[in-house]
Order: C-alpha cells, then structure tokens, then sequence
C-alpha cells in the first residue's frame, strides 16, 4: 500500500527529536509492515513558504504543495499528526477522491480545528481514552485508542545494566506545576544527585544526549500533568523513552495502566510518596534493576513500532480476527 503520512518529522528544526518522535515510529511501522510511505512535514514546509519563518503565514503554499504530492504519489492512505495547518477544503477534496484518512493526536485538549474537520476522517486516534474519546466520539464515532509506540533502534539502551551516576532525573516542560515540584526536589532532597531537564533552554535537551541522561539515572519521574490525568492509559510518550531505555521509572498514577504493566510500574500521587518510593529503591538495587529490566521487555513486547502501526491499518480493514489480540482493544 501506498501511505503519505503528514506529520511535523523535524525534518529542520529540532532534528534530534525525529530520533523518538511519535510521526517517524509510526511512518517506521508502516516500512516494518511492508508498505511504502512519503513522508510529508507539513510544519517545516509552511515555514520554508514564508518570508518571515512563520508557519501561519506558509499554510497556503504548503497546502498546494501537499495536494500536488498527492497527485504525484496517488495514495491508497493519508494519514495525519495532528495536521493544524491542514485546510479543511484539502481533507474534503481527498475525501471526493475517496482516499481512505486517518488522523492520530497525541494532545489531550481537543481543538477547534479538529472539531471542525474531524468527521472527513475515516478513522481517529489519541494517546488517551476515556473522557477524551468521548470528546473525538462526538464528532467521528471512529475514534479509538493508540499507544505509544516504541523501537529498539531508537531507544536502544539498557541501563538497567548500565553504571548510573545520578540518582535522579526529572524532564518535562516548565509549568507552574512542574516548577512546585522541581522547588520540593530541590529543598527535600538536597543529598539527591538530580539533573533537571526541560525548564529552560539552557537544560533542554534532545536526541541522543537526553536518552544518555535517561540511561544514567538510576530513577526517572514520569510527571504527567494533573489536567490529563482523567484519561485512561494516558501518559506522555516520554514514559516509552524511559522504559524503552531500560531505566526504572517513578510515574504519576495511569488509569487502568496495570493492563499493560501490571504492578511492575511504581506510582506516586504527591511529593511525599515520590520522596518514600525514591529513597526506597535507590537503597533496593535489585528490585530496582528487576522491574527495569521487565518493563523494558514488556513495552518492546506491546508497544513496537511494527505491532502499533500494524493495529493502525487493521483497525482501518476492521481484521476482527487481529485486533483481539491487542491488550487495549475493549
């Protein structure tokens, strides 16, 4: 089959994201799969259309550039990430052309562009259930669940046999939230060797380099924000970088997440639980390195590249027979 799959890749800017960007796994499992796929980024071809590098401003030329791929390529598939500089006449033009569409999300808040153009699509995807699939369900009925993928070329470490030299590590984009927790980091655990990335540009990394800070951290916080925490299985994809690399992770509670982890993934609810599981396994090396080592092999198990992508296109052909074999499919 033939598949354009327009997503932002990070084809120029922030390159070293592509290394474990949701759009590249995804485009990855369709190859895995055995079909070809043209990768379009709509975001870096927008800012290449304007004289001033502003997206908004290239969305016309981008989405005449996109239509003509379209023609030259003459897809059985598009699938879109996200797509918000996308018109709603280009999806409705592809709909006349009876070119199957598939639109994943990875955000938690729904918006107007979506709700606009959301039932052109054949079928919708987020990295969250509950409540918001029932928000895309109000305006694509076709709305299911997708997780977030993982590749062992991509997260490629082990560091639960790896020498660790910090005992901490905490990554996430500034908030006010995050910014309260980092301060009780920072004045509860002072002996802690912690690095703190994410709050500014001076500790914001990306690429490899942050998969070596994963790596040599004995504990990772996967600190998802309070607002998403209503949606089942939701997590950032940033807990897949983490166990993909082998690391042990501290995560805020996920809704029903014993379906894939089962009690292997510790929870914290506030600081102080945080604080207690922390010091406890940095003091129980081998329960620590365990759970490492079996999540690592559980996601890589679950959630590769080739087995999401691959229940992608069988949800798209309804394979009955496939889909019962995935964990999330209820």
């Amino acid at each position: 089959m033939r598949i354009i799959h327009c997503a932002p890749f990070n084809v120029v800017t922030k390159l070293g994201a592509a290394l474990y960007s949701n759009p590249v796994k995804i485009s990855h499992g369709f190859v895995e799969n055995g079909h070809y796929v043209h990768n379009f980024d709509y975001r870096d071809a927008a800012r290449y259309y304007s004289f001033f590098n502003s997206k908004k401003n290239g969305a016309r030329k981008m989405n005449q550039l996109f239509l003509e791929c379209i023609e030259a390529i003459q897809p059985d598939l598009v699938i879109f990430g996200h797509a918000k500089l996308i018109d709603e006449e280009t999806f409705a033009l592809l709909k006349r052309k009876n070119i199957k569409m598939i639109l994943w999300y990875n955000d938690m808040v729904v918006e107007n562009h979506l709700k606009n153009c959301g039932y052109l699509f054949d079928l919708v995807f987020a990295t969250g259930a509950g409540d918001i699939l029932k928000q895309f369900k109000t305006f694509n009925p076709n709305a299911f669940f997708l997780p977030n993928p993982v590749n062992i070329n991509m997260e490629k470490y082990q560091a639960f046999a790896c020498e660790q030299p910090y005992d901490l590590l905490f990554t996430g984009r500034k908030d006010e939230q995050r910014k309260y927790f980092i301060d009780l980091i920072h004045t509860h655990l002072p002996d802690i060797k912690s690095t703190i990335l994410g709050q500014t540009d001076e500790t914001t990394v990306i690429g490899d380099e942050y998969f070596q800070f994963i790596r040599n951290a004995k504990v990772c916080l996967n600190h998802n924000r309070d607002m998403y925490m209503n949606n089942q299985w939701y997590t950032s994809d940033r807990l897949m970088h983490i166990l993909g690399n082998g690391a042990f992770c501290l995560s805020r509670p996920i809704i029903n997440g014993e379906d894939f982890f089962e009690d292997k993934l510790d929870h914290y609810n506030d600081f102080e639980e945080m604080q207690s599981k922390l010091l406890y396994f940095l003091d129980n090396v081998s329960e620590r390195t365990q759970k490492a080592q079996w999540l690592h092999s559980r996601v890589h198990e679950l959630f590769n590249t080739k087995r999401v992508s691959g229940y992608i296109l069988d949800v798209l052909v309804q394979n009955s027979k496939q889909l019962k074999q995935y964990e999330w499919w209820k």
